[in-house]
């Protein structure tokens, strides 16, 4: 499979708690993979051994027959030459800078023309057009998730992480966005990985479905076989199905 996520690692963390990062993942395409299980259960951290912001103890990561991590061989990739597109969960906009500041932040490479290309064509992509010169606390919730997803897409990613993007919105509009959340990324030519606590958002928005407890991996597979096909009763109780 060309865009295969493959890892098995290890981080370890003071008091004792060790999460356990065993992924498989066909993301094919434009499919959309959801990291879910309950607060606390590891997958920020498994999200961040992947981007490359935490380095594991043990262990190894590939992505498209590309090894990015391999602690036995010393190899460990940056964020930047993994080429990630991270989406943080409190979006971490920089509030001092209008709206295509922030898009444009990761292009400081590009000549000043293309930087400016690139942006524009993000500004129309996620629906921002209007809105370059506002910043953060001048636009609401929803556009700021936008302005983080255009960010993050800016560089050209081979694959798209998101920690639990609707989080900081109120339940309704999370709602409401999920549907349009799910359209944009699917209409990305980039493969997305997705972390939520939030079983209704992993139904709608996966086609595939990690599911996660206790800093270890208990399921994954295709939505269907993980939501029809539970492999135990305690998987079965984190998705909250009878």
């Amino acid at each position: 499979m060309p865009n295969a996520l493959t890892a098995s690692f290890t981080r370890s963390f003071p008091g004792g708690t060790v999460i356990r990062g065993e992924l498989d993942i066909p993301l094919c395409g434009h499919g959309v993979a959801v990291l879910i299980g309950p607060s606390g259960c590891g997958k920020t951290t498994v999200l961040r051994c992947l981007a490359g912001i935490e380095k594991p103890e043990l262990g190894h990561i590939c992505f498209g027959g590309e090894v990015w991590l391999d602690t036995g061989a010393g190899v460990c990739m940056t964020p930047q030459q993994r080429g990630i597109g991270f989406v943080f969960q409190d979006y971490a906009l920089f509030p001092h800078m209008s709206v295509e500041k922030n898009i444009a932040y990761g292009l400081g490479a590009l000549p000043k023309a293309d930087r400016g290309m690139r942006t524009a064509e993000m500004l129309g992509l996620c629906g921002l057009a209007g809105l370059e010169k506002r910043l953060p606390s001048q636009i609401s919730g929803g556009q700021r998730q936008r302005v983080a997803l255009a960010r993050a897409m800016a560089c050209k990613p081979r694959l798209l992480l998101l920690d639990e993007p609707l989080s900081a919105l109120d339940t309704a509009l999370r709602v409401e966005l999920r549907g349009e959340l799910r359209q944009f990324l699917k209409g990305l030519e980039v493969p997305a990985l997705l972390v939520t606590h939030d079983m209704a958002e992993a139904r709608e928005m996966g086609d595939s479905v990690i599911v996660m407890d206790g800093g270890a991996v208990l399921q994954s597979g295709t939505n269907q076989e993980v939501f029809e096909h539970p492999a135990n009763v305690r998987v079965s109780k984190i998705l909250g199905l009878a």
